[in-house]
């Protein structure tokens, strides 16, 4: 089975192009696509699918409609990821007589995936993120963001404190005993086993006068006891108990104010600490509302791997290059599960072997897509002029076919070399 797949440079179609965005089918914009419908018609692969902007004008995309002879498919990857990201996908299949016709692509169901389900904190102020771009390393400051809907920032909950004890060998900055600012959601769930905060470190909250709560039992269970009862330091202290060990068998459980940090450490820099209390948050001595606990945060932009996440792509995938680089690769990519998606309505595709040619390949988010579908590709071609694309492609998939520019699919004589006819490329 042959397949070509790709979507040209959306840059001189997308509404984020503020000066000489083109809205009729020419141009640089128009000529990238060209490449790709030439080397379809070349090709002649048994199924194509071609990725590009919801944005671009509706001119350029009737007649990339009448080029490729397929209608687009409008997929937002919010469906299958937390990222709000609306592309127009056109998919064929080639006919016994060399024509192409519509494969029927249906939507996919809703895997309800929110932002805070992929944030390695836990903690967001949207259930979505808006889209990535290839300016993410940019980042943007909390201000623009809520003010103007930018981009989605995250809003980490600031570390106050450590819960120690008498435990030999006792690592007290396991997650069990870090104390965090207010929100039951705020740090990442993890698999360590019992303890204190084992699984979602502990969190200071407003208190009242008096006993304010008991503190659950292995079991999530409520017992009345004084080891877990939790009073507030404004009332009277619990009468001291001589009882053996155990949580606050001895004293009860007291919860403290939370003094508020001044500073705080993230991404191994210093950053400023906001404070949100009644659903509002003051940043330059302006409040907006915002969808968090009160409590004390940092807000930062999206790491490497949580971009990653937004588009699908598996941690594991390596990036040799600098986070600049990533987050733009990541920025201009696919989602990677809306791609498996489509693909993976390829009748026989996981039945044959399968030949790729992929027309600005950035990051081989196609190679990623088949590889989730269980495909077996024999032979992995790619148009590419980014190095470090190239570099990044090359360092997880060595055995792709590096072809270059684009525009060579337009020489007469052009034709896919046999992988013994190539030099390997460098990786970098």
């Amino acid at each position: 089975m042959k397949i070509l797949i790709g979507g040209s440079p959306c840059t001189h179609w997308s509404i984020a192009q503020t000066k000489n965005r083109e809205t009729e089918a020419s141009g640089i914009g128009w000529e990238l696509f060209l490449n790709y419908r030439i080397a379809r018609d070349k090709y002649q692969p048994d199924y194509f699918l071609y990725e590009n902007n919801k944005s671009m004008s509706p001119a350029i995309r009737t007649q990339i409609t009448a080029e490729l002879g397929v209608e687009p498919v409008l997929i937002n990857s919010a469906l299958l990821s937390a990222q709000n990201r609306q592309r127009l996908y056109w998919v064929g299949r080639r006919n016994p007589d060399g024509t192409y016709s519509q494969v029927a692509v249906e939507q996919p169901e809703d895997r309800g995936i929110l932002l805070r389900d992929i944030l390695e904190t836990g903690v967001a102020w949207s259930e979505k993120s808006y889209c990535i771009t290839a300016t993410e390393a940019k980042g943007s400051n909390p201000q623009q963001t809520l003010s103007k809907h930018r981009r989605t920032m995250v809003a980490e909950p600031v570390r106050i404190g450590t819960i120690e004890n008498d435990a030999k060998n006792q690592d007290h900055d396991n997650q069990q005993y870090r104390v965090y600012s207010p929100d039951a959601k705020s740090v990442t769930l993890c698999g360590n086993g019992g303890g204190v905060g084992a699984k979602t470190g502990l969190y200071a909250v407003p208190i009242k006068e008096g006993k304010v709560g008991i503190y659950p039992n292995g079991n999530g269970e409520l017992t009345q006891c004084q080891s877990k009862r939790i009073y507030s330091v404004d009332a009277k202290g619990r009468v001291l108990n001589a009882g053996p060990g155990g949580l606050g068998v001895q004293t009860g459980l007291y919860a403290v104010p939370v003094p508020e940090p001044v500073n705080a450490t993230a991404e191994g820099k210093q950053m400023p600490v906001y404070e949100v209390r009644g659903g509002r948050i003051t940043i330059k001595s302006k409040e907006y509302p915002i969808k968090l606990a009160d409590g004390f945060y940092i807000i930062r932009k999206l790491t490497v791997t949580e971009c990653k996440r937004l588009q699908t792509v598996p941690d594991t995938y390596a990036f040799p290059v600098s986070d600049t680089q990533a987050y733009k690769m990541l920025g201009n990519g696919w989602t990677v599960d809306v791609i498996a998606h489509i693909m993976s309505h390829f009748t026989g595709l996981t039945e044959e072997a399968v030949e790729v040619l992929s027309m600005y390949d950035g990051m081989s988010c196609g190679h990623i897509a088949l590889d989730k579908l269980g495909a077996e590709i024999t032979t992995y071609y790619a148009t590419e002029i980014d190095k470090y694309a190239v570099q990044t492609t090359q360092h997880n998939y060595p055995d792709t076919m590096q072809l270059g520019d684009a525009f060579q699919v337009r020489a007469e004589d052009w034709h896919l070399p046999e992988p013994e006819e190539m030099e390997a490329p460098a990786n970098g």
